[in-house]
């Protein structure tokens, strides 16, 4: 890229002199402007060098100093000039403003047609534009290809740094911070801290998930739009590279399926637990340990799990749990082991839940088993699991987590027995079939009344009639059914006969 130095040495600019603002000759020129008007802000991104005559600066310095704030802003790369009708010297206070700002204020003794300054430096930049991106495309063909046969991506980063000659600083989310060269620390954390042109940083994601961060900066220049490529190029092949470093360690994983279908059945020993998450690198014997059961629908099992399974673990790890997952008939089961406190279990789990379901939707069916079993006992949490995912087939509404589900497993558990069943048919039914007879709503009344704990004057009124006409329901709901709503037991019974009769948590 251009500089405003390297642009003085243009032979439209011989007769050109810089009165304010050298400090900033170092600051890159994208594109070249004739402008006239003072209002800026909207007009230009940054890194323009503007040519003006200064008609609107006539005897208006208090206008010229706004409007030289103004450049300074918006990250002009500086402002030319002409001496003639309209100005034929800069205020000092206008100047100091400018050193101040360190932006540059370049004027012209004789005049100069603007339209050959604009064509020849225009010409200049999409030169070297084009030759930058043939240079991008150059290091990404080699970047690809070196990152096939590197062990760990800080080869990768060094091989930037050694393209570059720039600082590379990269942060990983389970590694320390890695200084490229290991030198120029001090440098980083002072750059770090300020607004600079000097430094640029992308973050490197994996399924739209934070994998990592890589910085570039230099140490006595601004940084080019081809340094800031190619770092976008790295950052690229980084992700690259983190993929296929999870897919490995995925399929390696998958070698313990044996193992974990025995830690599933209750058929592993303590010694054989304890010696699998040692051999893992782990210590999490002594943590919380629960399960999540997915179940797939056909289209997604027919896709590639492998890399489903590689963001569902970067998901659960990022809320602090250690992951290690089965695929089993239709179901996909994560047995999972708590990192961190267990007061804020519910909300991580409830955060990896919405990014689950904002992803997927309605390709999966997610249950939770029962939280804090011993790690060489998962039966229990395995079985509760399956069993809230079963209650949540036919109402999606439905928590998650089997500990909220209780009274449903008790639902669930009744609708699967036959006797019980007939015998809320044929209570039930008497209402439904006096409903159907006589265009009524004496099961609407009964829900309700049940929902507003037997409170007749509510009940009337989220019913919308007056009381009378509730009692009158009442009493020929207890004509029908034989039975006293006032008396305790009839009560309970009648409830949960309703509820089992209506609650949706019956698997197809």
């Amino acid at each position: 890229m251009l500089t405003v130095q390297e642009i003085l040495s243009h032979k439209q600019f011989k007769d050109a002199e810089i009165i304010a603002g050298k400090a900033g000759l170092h600051h890159t020129v994208k594109w070249i402007h004739i402008m006239e008007v003072l209002e800026v802000q909207e007009l230009i991104k940054g890194d323009e060098l503007l040519l003006m005559t200064g008609m609107e600066l006539k005897n208006n310095e208090s206008g010229f100093i706004q409007f030289i704030q103004q450049l300074a802003a918006v990250d002009a790369a500086g402002v030319c000039i002409e001496y003639g009708r309209y100005l034929a010297a800069i205020p000092e206070r206008v100047k100091k403003v400018a050193d101040e700002l360190q932006l540059p204020i370049i004027v012209f003794h004789k005049q100069v047609r603007f339209v050959d300054i604009t064509q020849s430096i225009h010409t200049e930049i999409i030169s070297q534009q084009y030759e930058a991106l043939k240079v991008l495309e150059d290091y990404a063909q080699k970047i690809n290809k070196y990152s096939l046969k590197v062990t760990d991506a800080e080869q990768i980063l060094m091989y930037m740094q050694k393209y570059l000659q720039l600082s590379v600083v990269y942060e990983s989310k389970d590694q320390p911070t890695t200084f490229i060269p290991n030198r120029n620390k001090e440098v980083f954390e002072h750059l770090s801290h300020r607004k600079t042109k000097r430094l640029a940083s992308r973050d490197i994601h994996v399924f739209e998930q934070p994998y990592g961060k890589v910085y570039i900066y230099a140490l006595d220049r601004d940084l080019t739009d081809l340094d800031t490529l190619i770092l976008d190029r790295t950052v690229v092949t980084l992700s690259q590279y983190a993929l296929r470093e999870l897919y490995t360690e995925e399929k390696l994983e998958s070698e313990h399926r044996q193992f974990l279908e025995q830690w599933l059945d209750g058929a592993a020993s303590d010694d054989e637990v304890t010696h699998f998450l040692q051999d893992q690198g782990i210590s999490l014997c002594d943590q919380p340990w629960f399960v999540m059961v997915h179940q797939l629908k056909r289209d997604r099992k027919k896709k590639d799990l492998m890399y489903y399974k590689i963001n569902l673990r970067q998901l659960m790890e990022k809320e602090g749990f250690r992951c290690f997952i089965l695929e089993q008939q239709q179901y996909v089961i994560f047995i999972l082991g708590d990192l961190r406190d267990k007061e804020s279990y519910r909300a991580r789990m409830k955060r990896a839940m919405n990014d689950i379901i904002s992803q997927y939707r309605a390709e999966i069916l997610i249950g939770i088993g029962k939280y804090g079993v011993q790690y060489n006992n998962l039966v229990e949490s395995v079985s509760s699991a399956k069993t809230a995912l079963h209650i949540r087939m036919k109402n999606m509404d439905l928590p998650y987590f089997y500990d909220d589900l209780n009274l449903h497993h008790m639902i669930f558990t009744l609708q699967k027995d036959p006797f019980i069943m007939r015998m809320v048919a044929e209570r039930i039914e008497l209402l439904s079939t006096y409903d159907t007879k006589h265009n009524g709503s004496l099961m609407d009344t009964l829900q309700m009344y049940f929902l507003c704990n037997g409170q007749k004057k509510e009940t009337a009124e989220k019913l919308f009639i007056v009381r009378q006409t509730l009692y009158h329901r009442l009493e020929k709901i207890e004509q029908i059914l034989a039975m006293d709503l006032m008396n305790y037991h009839h009560r309970i019974l009648l409830e949960m006969m309703l509820l089992v009769a209506t609650q949706k948590t019956t698997p197809q």
